[in-house]
């Protein structure tokens, strides 16, 4: 029986070419035909055919001339369709070609979109309006399949009608003008759920030489919680923004600190140099300790920064120089208390501290050169109450009318490294006290922010003061350098103290120990919590009151913000704290 493999060949869905070692095709399958609408009456090439060349393609002659013949695969696009083509070498001087259809999802689950697949963060293709891809990311996270969303309207993902408006024109705009768009965009998941993406859209040309859309974003959702949030930010979500909010401000200290020790490294034979420079570094690294200290005051549901108060005149002059050295040498920063010679305002000194801190950064971002930045105090009566307004105006370029309405927005930001944070945790911190902020601003000419106060009323009331000898302390902490430390420290003040090392040790020696006041203990000890210790301490001492020490910023939820010292601390603030507990 004869075999006819030219009929076994037209029968394929596959199409088949046959090449000749000078590229030239001398076969075409029905298939083949079909698809090329080929006729063979006249000699054609195969790079003629696929891309018009008029000289073989490099990269062929290169594979034809190695001694492996290696396979090649790779993609087409013919007029509105899709193909799979495959070369191979059946002998020395052939070539055989099969071109398979290609489908459009089959094209968009190429491997080259593996690495698409592994992005933690939502990746969508859209062409003429429909969804032709989206990543593993933006399955989980919109809780639709490949297979659901492919072909879909993108459009109707979008949560309002207005926004859908919006998005379009703003996709419209990319692909006419070929640009690339930040976009903020909510989506609704498969539960009806609306989630939040921050990201760009751009445009790149299709296989098919069409354009075609690329949509990334991160998921915002819960990060846009934390101006709801801001009362319980001990939730890990919330409170991981806030703390990225401040990594710029301890890489600023961190690198002003490196400084000094360089500069105390070159002056070593001079004595009042390395001083002064101690002296720098130490108040550097006390703004270190007010940041920590922040992040403790914002972890709690109840936060009681109201209660406390700072007499903001002596603080401003005292924190001049550290305003100062912030600022930089370039830059002067003028005070300026007319006839004011005491104010009170609510929050300590490292609530302020920060705020004025975050105010001075960005306005010397904002100055070119040369500048000033003016502290200006005043008092107000608004609606019956006193005000504390402070004036802070820097000569800088000025916020575009654009932006004046956006700056205090979460995430918004001009700078390139920046988490947009900034002014939002500000304004939010002094609406909590009871204060408002506005702000005027000229292009080229600067910016002033006014921050309202209340001011408050201090009346003297003596308490009975418990002196040092008359109280007893239980210190608990496992690393023995800083149990020796504090324990000389406090005794030294005049406290009678018992040291242990764990609560194992204390429950050893709790028959011996006859009277209690405080119990200053590490919150993570190895063997016990210091909350369980303190219950411990209780039953026996129903009156005792305690300081936990953590370095533990994301532990701070569970503890109380009154009776907690973060780590690193000074020994002023332990003996502050001990005295605001007892006296």
């Amino acid at each position: 029986m004869e075999i006819r493999f030219d009929e076994i060949l037209n029968k394929l869905d596959t199409g088949v070419l046959i090449v000749d070692k000078n590229y030239y095709i001398i076969y075409a399958n029905k298939k083949a035909k079909e698809i090329f609408n080929l006729d063979l009456s006249s000699p054609i090439t195969c790079y003629s055919l696929f891309y018009q060349y008029s000289d073989p393609c490099a990269s062929c002659v290169k594979k034809h001339l190695t001694p492996e013949k290696p396979e090649v695969k790779l993609t087409l696009s013919l007029g509105k369709k899709l193909y799979f083509i495959e070369y191979s070498y059946f002998s020395e001087d052939k070539i055989i070609i099969l071109v398979r259809d290609m489908d459009e999802e089959s094209y968009y689950k190429n491997s080259y979109f593996r690495v698409l697949e592994n992005l933690p963060f939502l990746i969508i293709f859209i062409k003429k309006g429909k969804i032709k891809y989206l990543n593993s990311f933006s399955e989980k996270n919109l809780g639709y399949t490949k297979q659901e969303l492919f072909d879909k309207t993108f459009a109707e993902l979008i949560v309002s009608p207005e926004e859908r408006f919006n998005i379009e024109k703003t996709f419209n705009e990319v692909l006419v003008e070929d640009k690339e768009e930040e976009i903020l965009i909510n989506l609704v998941n498969r539960e009806g759920k609306s989630k939040t993406y921050l990201g760009k859209c751009f445009a790149i040309d299709d296989i098919d030489k069409e354009k075609i859309l690329i949509v990334s974003g991160m998921d915002i959702t819960e990060f846009l919680d934390l101006r709801q949030r801001l009362d319980s930010i001990h939730k890990t979500q919330s409170f991981g923004s806030f703390l990225r909010s401040m990594v710029h401000d301890f890489n600023n200290i961190l690198q002003q600190v490196g400084e000094y020790l360089k500069d105390i490294k070159e002056n070593i034979n001079n004595p009042q140099k390395i001083r002064k420079y101690l002296n720098l570094t130490e108040k550097t690294l006390s703004s270190w300790i007010d940041l920590n200290k922040l992040l403790l005051d914002y972890t709690k549901e109840f936060r009681e920064i109201e209660k406390k108060r700072t007499e903001i005149i002596g603080f401003m002059k005292n924190n001049l120089e550290l305003f100062q050295l912030i600022a930089g040498s370039h830059i002067f920063i003028q005070l300026d208390f007319n006839y004011l010679s005491s104010a009170w305002v609510p929050g300590d000194e490292s609530f302020w501290r920060y705020i004025f801190l975050n105010f001075i950064s960005n306005a010397k971002d904002a100055i070119e050169g040369e500048g000033t930045i003016s502290l200006i105090f005043r008092t107000k009566i608004e609606n019956g109450e006193k005000y504390l307004l402070i004036f802070i105006k820097d000569t800088g370029c000025g916020i575009p009318e654009e932006y004046i309405n956006k700056i205090f927005q979460p995430f918004f930001t001009t700078k390139e490294k920046s988490s947009g944070l900034g002014l939002f945790l500000v304004k939010s911190h002094i609406n909590n006290i009871g204060g408002k902020i506005e702000v005027e601003s000229e292009v080229g000419k600067g910016t002033v922010f006014k921050v309202y106060v209340p001011l408050m009323e201090v009346k003297k009331i003596e308490k009975e003061r418990k002196k040092p000898e008359e109280t007893y302390i239980i210190l608990v902490e496992d690393e023995e350098e800083i149990r020796k430390n504090l324990k000389e420290i406090l005794e030294k003040e005049g406290y009678k103290v018992y040291a242990f090392s764990s609560g194992k040790e204390v429950k050893e020696n709790l028959e011996r120990i006859e009277k209690a006041d405080l119990l200053i203990s590490d919150f993570h000890l190895p063997d016990i919590k210091g909350g369980e210790l303190y219950q411990i301490l209780k039953q026996k001492f129903p009156n005792i009151d305690v300081i936990f020490l953590t370095g533990d910023i994301f532990g701070l939820a569970e503890l109380p913000s009154n009776r907690v010292i973060l780590k690193p601390f000074t020994i002023n603030d332990l003996f502050l704290k001990i005295k605001e507990l007892l006296q």
